[in-house]
């Protein structure tokens, strides 16, 4: 324990040096995450207080419908944490220095795990953690709970609630990484990407929203009742339900009947966390020499040939003329982007996993059919998908383009003073991501949109819309990469995971929000004219579509100044 403590102590020591650096560019930097993270915090405060408010106040959904959206909302952010956890544990436990020189200490492989699960919780749940407290305390607020409920809520409840997200994560990376020498790593990673796309299916399939609601508005209006008949037997065993019972019982007036909840999410972490401490001390270090030996990484793949085939250096096929010009500083640059990227697994992993969740919230939201006397909530329906799209675009963007410049590494060096210029070689990767993006936001909207509207004077908004969603996004995330650049970390998803990154993706959420709130008022009237003809709204796009244009031109404009800017300087 001695041991522990003062790892765990020279942690806290070197944050609080970190945050306390008396140049004032770093204090400018702490200032600004502090204005950024808690004016996004109110934000979220003051969103979750107003939506609640509206459901039950104005839409009157009840009690129990509105903490059963609660559960599917704590679902998704349980999945959310849980994957992270796993991406980011990898290079957390397994990938970093920090690691290697702390298995050469005279420290047990359990307590090193510990320390380097806890360091890795806080450095990938930091964000989410802000975000679901704001919440609470926005839920708390509505129904004016005392304060010693809101940080009973918090405490006990919140924050176990998203360990227990945390400690199946490396629970499940251990158990991967046993077994990779078996069936190779990509494709153990490949077929649990697809078990968690199947438990998000299987979950929305069996909860079906659509039918709830119209189970319990059948006894409008005691809406108020509590019905849980109505909930499906294994969501009961999930603590996103458990979470939500609690806080139903705690404002329903009966908080003896939260207890029990509140019980299970408490020994359920404990027993996971005596569950990975065994494991750690069993498997941990195995595992580790498993990552670090690189022939077991590759598995069967190991006597093939390793050359990189298509797209090779020493070639410079008619096709690769056609596409990347004559320029072989730009081709050169293509080709080791490409391959940093794909020979990553980590990296393309997270990418085909955030399209095949988007693939299946496609498939889920095609079964609804709202009736089209509900203008707003047409207006609405339309505005989550293109706010989901926006997501999708910002949670790429972060990944793969904050990172950018960051993994030039320690070499960067190097290119500073060869014949190439930085502002050649920061347009290179901006165009490349600008050029990927833009081509998936399009993809999306075209195919996701029509669903709500398939009038295509709606269809060209939205793709208009994210289009420039995307420009604003790739530019923020690559300013704020090369602003807030790591050269000494290796992991990309480390370096996504920082400090700088998570004040790019409250950035980006904070544009999007802005997105959504110009466009909510011109649907709602277009869609109300669908409903009462002789109505002519299209020209009420005009304006909004304008200033969404001028927000993202602005942000591109001081991104890439501020990026150009920093590249510039001594790193």
């Amino acid at each position: 324990m001695r041991e522990l403590l003062l790892v765990l102590q020279f942690k806290l020591t070197s944050f609080l040096k970190g945050i306390a650096r008396p140049s004032w560019q770093a204090q400018l930097k702490n200032l600004s995450s502090l204005i950024v993270f808690g004016g996004f915090a109110l934000g979220t405060f003051l969103v979750t207080k107003g939506v609640t408010g509206y459901l039950l106040e104005t839409a009157n959904i009840g009690l129990f419908l509105y903490h059963r959206f609660l559960s599917m909302v704590l679902y998704v952010f349980f999945i959310t944490v849980n994957i992270g956890n796993v991406i980011v544990c990898y290079a957390t436990l397994y990938r970093s220095e920090e690691v290697s020189f702390m298995m050469s200490l005279p420290i047990s492989h359990a307590k090193i795990f510990l320390v380097r699960f806890v360091d890795n919780f806080f450095y990938s749940s930091s964000t989410l953690a802000l975000i679901g407290i704001a919440a609470v305390l926005g839920y708390s607020a509505h129904f004016d709970l005392p304060w010693y409920v809101s940080f009973f809520s918090i405490v006990a409840v919140f924050l176990p609630y998203m360990l227990i997200a945390g400690i199946i994560a490396v629970i499940t990376l251990m158990g991967l990484i046993r077994a990779a020498g078996l069936i190779g790593f990509r494709w153990l990673l490949t077929g649990v990407a697809g078990v968690y796309l199947g438990a998000v299916y299987f979950y929305f399939k069996t909860t079906n929203p659509v039918a709830l609601v119209n189970a319990v508005m059948e006894h409008y209006p005691d809406v108020n009742a509590y019905f849980g008949y109505l909930d499906p037997p294994l969501v009961r065993y999930l603590p996103n339900h458990w979470v939500s019972e609690f806080l139903y019982w705690s404002v329903a007036g009966t908080p003896d009947r939260a207890i029990p909840f509140f019980m299970f999410l408490f020994f359920t972490m404990i027993g996971l966390i005596t569950v990975a401490g065994l494991l750690a001390r069993k498997l941990y270090y195995k595992t580790w020499l498993t990552v670090s030996d690189a022939s077991a990484l590759r598995g069967t793949r190991s006597g093939r040939h390793t050359g990189p085939g298509f797209l090779r250096f020493d070639r410079y096929p008619w096709f690769e003329r056609v596409l990347l010009g004559n320029n072989m500083q730009t081709t050169s640059l293509f080709k080791r982007d490409f391959w940093m990227f794909f020979r990553d697994p980590g990296q393309w992993l997270h990418f085909l996993l955030m399209v095949l969740l988007l693939m299946i919230f496609m498939i889920s939201v095609r079964s609804l059919e709202l009736p089209a006397t509900l203008p707003l909530m047409r207006a609405v329906s339309y505005l989550v998908v293109f706010m989901f799209i926006g997501f999708l675009i910002a949670s790429i963007a972060l990944r793969f383009v904050f990172p950018a410049l960051s993994l030039e590494g320690r070499c960067f060096w190097a290119v500073r003073t060869s014949p190439m210029s930085l502002t050649r070689l920061y347009f290179h990767k901006l165009g490349f991501a600008l050029l990927l993006i833009a081509l998936l936001a399009e993809v999306l909207a075209f195919g996701s949109l029509p669903i709500f509207s398939p009038d295509p004077f709606l269809t060209g908004i939205g793709a208009l819309c994210a289009f420039f969603a995307a420009v604003a996004l790739t530019t923020l995330h690559l300013g704020t990469g090369a602003l807030f650049a790591l050269f000494r970390e290796k992991n990309p998803i480390r370096v996504a995971s920082s400090h700088g990154a998570s004040l790019a993706f409250l950035g980006s959420m904070l544009y999007l929000t802005v997105l959504v709130l110009l466009l909510v008022v011109p649907l709602n009237n277009y869609f109300q004219a669908q409903v009462l003809p002789g109505r002519s709204p299209e020209s009420q796009f005009l304006v909004p579509v304008g200033i969404i244009a001028l927000i993202s031109i602005v942000i591109a404009f001081f991104s890439t100044r501020a990026g150009l800017s920093s590249i510039r300087k001594d790193y």
